[in-house]
């Protein structure tokens, strides 16, 4: 079945499950196509990679087949319905709905970073956080795909693309280092404005990446630095486990008490933030770090189904409050070292606002 006999079975009201199963096919090797060539340009990190294609075009687009109780398809319905489909093209349809599934492709990316990837969907929250806040740039849909270009400027999307090569070059000069993120976004505005032998617009991602890239590199040079510069090891472990001892005690009513969680996964759940905060400040390496791998080994029976369901908001929440009270104490004991080290780069490689 074509798109101009399909689109208006599926976008006028209750259809056909026939229907449905050919649309679904559809974005599915639209999707697959699309995650295909992002992966032959190099622009999806290993940890998307990691998952077989198929099933992430599977999970990319699985949320656009909701039907309502009247067996609608509520989100295609909606998208179509600002458009003028019956007077459409196949072609004009095709490149609608391409864009549909692009955009829930990258949303979906973007999501699979978060839960994988931590440190890459942090920087990720921070460069939007920091694009709304400062207005340096805009915000542009290129087929799907979030962009940014500086504010009141040409776009030049006439020109070919930066490549990522250059766009890490950009953030690698001496004064960008121990940058906050909105101090580095500031720095690549200049840098595209003052340029015009390229486009100025950037997708989103790529940018994440050359911030990454930055500063892993400020870290792994760090490392190198004087010995004694680093926190003495035991001391340090010490303090991190009396930060989530208390923390423990101050939330148990509300947790335990509350009935949130038992007993004893709610022991289990600062066994495994421990873990984490000697990771990330005694091993630098809180980024390879999996809060539900972690917990798993503990409670070996918990899918990761029911972690992302039951326990990853506790958690991570927990986590939070337990790396704000060590970090409180560290700066006490370590104040010059630590506020020029981690007062601007937290060890995730992300950097706080």
């Amino acid at each position: 079945m074509d798109l101009k006999t399909l689109i208006p079975q599926v976008a006028s009201g209750p259809c056909r499950s026939q229907a449905v199963r050919e649309l679904v096919i559809y974005c599915q090797k639209i999707a697959l196509v699309y995650l295909r060539g992002k992966a032959a340009r190099g622009h999806l990190h290993p940890s998307i990679l990691a998952l077989p294609p198929e099933d992430l075009a599977v999970d990319c687009v699985a949320d656009l087949f909701m039907q309502d109780e009247c067996g609608s398809l509520i989100q295609i319905k909606t998208y179509f319905k600002s458009i003028s489909y019956e007077n459409a093209s196949e072609e004009e349809i095709l490149t609608h709905l391409r864009r549909l599934v692009f955009s829930r492709v990258n949303q979906g990316i973007f999501r699979v970073y978060n839960e994988n990837d931590p440190g890459l969907g942090k920087i990720l929250r921070n460069i939007k956080l920091a694009i709304h806040s400062l207005g340096n740039f805009v915000t542009i849909d290129r087929f799907g795909e979030h962009c940014i270009a500086p504010s009141m400027t040409e776009t030049l999307e006439h020109l070919p693309p930066i490549d990522r090569h250059d766009l890490s070059s950009t953030l690698r000069s001496p004064s960008c280092r121990n940058e906050t993120i909105p101090a580095l976004l500031a720095t690549l505005s200049h840098c595209l404005r003052e340029q015009d032998a390229q486009s100025r617009i950037v997708p989103v991602m790529d940018v994440a990446f050359a911030i990454r890239a930055h500063y892993a590199g400020d870290v792994s040079e760090s490392t190198e630095v004087h010995p004694e510069e680093h926190f003495v090891e035991g001391e340090t472990k010490k303090m991190i486990a009396e930060a989530c001892e208390r923390v423990r005690r101050e939330m148990h009513r509300q947790y335990v008490g509350r009935k949130k969680t038992v007993e004893h996964l709610f022991d289990s759940y600062f066994e495994v933030i421990q873990q984490n905060l000697e990771a990330r400040i005694i091993g630098r390496d809180g980024e390879t770090f999996s809060y539900y791998e972690r917990l798993a080994a503990i409670v070996p029976e918990m899918t990761k189904e029911e972690y992302q369901r039951n326990h990853k908001s506790k958690l991570e929440y927990l986590a939070r409050l337990a790396y704000d009270r060590a970090i409180k104490e560290l700066k006490k004991t370590y104040h010059n070292h630590f506020v020029e080290t981690y007062n601007c780069t937290s060890l995730h490689g992300t950097t706080i606002i």
